[in-house]
């Protein structure tokens, strides 16, 4: 898997777990062993990655 599906699988998953409110970008990105400035490179913010997840 590439890095962009790896978050999408994790954010996802930790969205599912706790609410997409109580995630925040660095929860994310500690999970995956990723910087947060690698998530951005990806996705805008957390608005444009929920909303990729929701369109799934």
């Amino acid at each position: 898997m590439d890095v962009r599906e790896n978050i999408l699988e994790k954010a996802t998953e930790l969205y599912t777990q706790f609410g997409i409110r109580a995630v925040t970008m660095d929860d994310i990105a500690k999970e995956l062993g990723i910087s947060k400035k690698t998530i951005y490179q990806y996705y805008k913010d957390k608005s444009e990655l929920v909303n990729t997840i929701t369109k799934l």
